[in-house]
């Protein structure tokens, strides 16, 4: 099939958790022999001209703001696969059915992320498939590692992700050593980790490089105040063996894991990719 995969960044941009599985979505399609053209917030509007098969929307919030066509362009498209990787809140309530409402497959990344959208949105859709956000699994194992970190937050760190809880976590928990492997862009919140002693933030690290962090650390903290459809930075750290901390009701893939445990959640995981793609060519 031609595809056209339309998302606001991609790993050129940012090494967010959507970039990454969208990344390995990619790879895994181009792997069955699909082409696939990537459209991004700053790609030349010359790509709408030609025919595809298939469009695939993924996240669009900063598309909205400065493409608004691109919606229309892709609610028309008679063959519209929905990558649902948030809480689409940059949408109106119209726009949001009349994206959902075109796509020949929505897909969700968790039970919970699917319970909660249709909880604030209404059943708006025409048909749905939970597939959870891919994970090289060959990278993120559990391997009897040393454990020479405690408590661990990898990731952005941002108040919608729970900075603030971070923060007074730390403050309550004094003799506890946190090391905080993540970036921000407010400098607020990295003087307040950094008067903290036992505290300790590293640079930040690739994502390959962070299996060996999660491998020798205890612990995986995290508590946003919005909900995670699944968060990768959860996921992979269960993986590699990490026990967590946290507020476990706003985190997807801390409910898959407890639901199907950690031998099933890593084969659910390792296979994702293949099945989004398996679930589009039924079609």
């Amino acid at each position: 099939m031609k595809v056209l995969f339309i998302s606001d960044f991609s790993l050129h941009h940012n090494s967010g958790g959507a970039q990454v599985s969208n990344d390995l979505i990619i790879k895994k399609g181009l792997e069955k022999g699909h082409e696939i053209t990537l459209h991004n917030y700053g790609s030349s509007p010359v790509n709408l001209i030609y025919s595809y098969d298939l469009i695939i929307s993924s996240n669009l919030e900063v598309i909205n703001q400065t493409s608004n066509y691109l919606l229309d362009y892709i609610i028309n498209h008679p063959n519209h696969i929905r990558l649902e990787h948030d809480s689409c809140l940059y949408l109106d309530q119209s726009k949001r059915e009349l994206l959902f409402k075109s796509s020949k497959i929505n897909f969700f990344l968790s039970k919970f992320h699917l319970e909660f959208f249709k909880n604030f949105y209404g059943n708006i859709f025409n048909n749905t498939e939970i597939v959870y956000d891919p994970i090289d699994t060959s990278l993120f194992y559990e391997d009897g590692s040393q454990k020479i970190y405690d408590i661990i937050y990898c990731g952005f760190i941002h108040p919608l992700k729970g900075s603030n809880n971070l923060i007074n976590f730390c403050k309550s928990n004094p003799n506890r050593k946190i090391d905080i492997f993540g970036w921000t862009q407010d400098q607020n919140i990295l003087n307040q980790l950094s008067l903290l002693t036992n505290v300790k933030i590293h640079d930040k690290v690739s994502h390959s490089e962070i299996s060996n962090i999660f491998r020798k650390s205890k612990y995986i903290y995290h508590s946003p105040e919005v909900n995670e459809p699944f968060c990768r930075m959860v996921a992979e750290a269960l993986l590699c063996g990490c026990k967590f901390i946290g507020n476990e009701s706003k985190i997807g893939s801390l409910k898959e894991y407890i639901l199907h445990g950690k031998e099933k959640f890593r084969i659910k995981c390792k296979n994702a990719s293949n099945l989004f793609w398996e679930k589009i060519e039924k079609l």
